[in-house]
């Protein structure tokens, strides 16, 4: 089969989710494309899968940040999924009542009009490569909100694929129950219905087949259907394997990350490593800082016991870390899971605080809040 995969071109976190299934069906033998915007084609390549590049130039986290009126941060440990009626920290969702819904429409135009802007980048070259190469099957993010209606264009089967909790079905398509029965357009983000009308594509929220799922059900949101859940491997981008890497410390080493989308969200203000480095200086272990190169001019002088690991993909070393200090994100989240590393979540923006509340309610983590969290609280 010929299978083509459309990551969002936000980050380069959202296709190394999708690289090891890639690489699955190439090693079975079948034919694999990844389509994605111009901004995205050099991290795609670095993956070795063959990459297709379609659409005008967008920048997806710069449309991202205007949206929400520059860097920012969530002001407490409480999600703003929490706060618009999504879901609690325990998972339950509910509809909101009818006054927040208003406000509801207004994050759910805000936050998706990047990803509408993209898709209308996206779709007409998507469409073109589609018709030569004519695949099998579309497996997409959630976020490209192009790939459905190329898929439905050409009569192609789609499978999404998420990475994290489902927020998109209920921020974006659809919002289930959270509107009047059967207004299917009214739940959608703005200017998203008229991009299927241009294409001739119906509007509704069935396109999908099936939803690839790596996130534990335990802490997914309920009401998925079609979803079938995998186990998820570990690939945070590709790298040499650093010598320490190789062999258990002496002492206990503690990763430190923050994501490449946190610090693009939160900005230079919000960047609270030099805090958590300066508790962890006093103590008997030994910390790993992997950080971007962007990040590493942030940090200045390092304690004897830091080491800098830049660039250095996460699983190529989660193995040999006895803790991690993260901020909640999904990948850094899943690989330190996938280790059973033990993990200190102090999250700031996007879903982390989300991520982070329900896993810290499964046993398996702790969460500060890194606008209080004292030097004693994160050692």
């Amino acid at each position: 089969m010929r299978i083509l995969f459309t990551p969002v071109a936000a980050t380069a976190t959202p296709l190394f989710h999708l690289v090891p299934l890639a690489w699955a069906f190439r090693a079975a033998g079948h034919e694999v494309r990844v389509a994605v915007l111009p901004d995205l084609a050099q991290a795609v390549t670095a993956t070795g899968l063959p990459v297709a590049e379609v659409g005008r130039d967008y920048k997806i986290m710069d449309g991202v940040i205007a949206s929400r009126g520059g860097h920012r941060v969530i002001e407490a440990p409480a999600s703003e999924w929490t706060r618009s009626g999504l879901a609690s920290a325990d998972g339950a969702t509910s509809a909101p009542p009818p006054a927040d819904q208003a406000g509801l429409a207004d994050l759910r135009n805000a936050a998706m009009a990047p990803l509408v802007e993209g898709a209308a980048r996206m779709t007409p070259d998507l469409l073109r490569f589609a018709e030569r190469w004519r695949p099998d099957l579309v497996v997409t993010d959630s976020m490209v909100f192009a790939a459905p209606i190329v898929a439905a264009r050409l009569g192609i089967p789609l499978v999404r694929h998420t990475w994290g909790p489902d927020v998109m079905r209920m921020i974006s398509q659809p919002l289930q129950g959270f509107s009047d029965a059967g207004d299917v357009r009214g739940q959608w983000p703005v200017g998203l219905p008229e991009l299927y009308d241009h294409h001739g594509v119906e509007v509704r929220n069935d396109h999908p087949l099936r939803t690839v799922d790596p996130w534990p059900t335990s802490l997914q949101l309920p009401g998925m259907t079609g979803r079938l859940p995998v186990r998820f491997v570990p690939y945070n981008g590709a790298a040499a394997v650093p010598d320490w890497a190789l062999d258990r410390p002496g002492r206990p080493r503690v990763c430190v990350t923050w994501g490449t989308s946190t610090a693009a969200l939160a900005g230079d203000e919000a960047f609270v490593l030099p805090r958590v480095v300066d508790a962890l200086a006093g103590m008997d272990v030994e910390v790993v800082l992997a950080i971007s190169a962007a990040d590493r001019v942030k940090l200045g002088s390092l304690p004897d016991n830091a080491r800098v690991a830049e660039n250095v993909p996460l699983h190529l070393f989660m193995p040999s870390c006895s803790a991690i200090v993260n901020q909640g994100g999904t990948s850094s989240l899943l690989t330190a899971a996938c280790f059973g590393v033990p993990q200190v979540m102090m999250p700031q923006t996007a879903d982390n605080p989300f991520n982070a509340a329900n896993y810290n309610a499964s046993g398996a983590g702790i969460t500060l809040d890194p606008t209080r969290a004292t030097n004693d609280e994160i050692h």
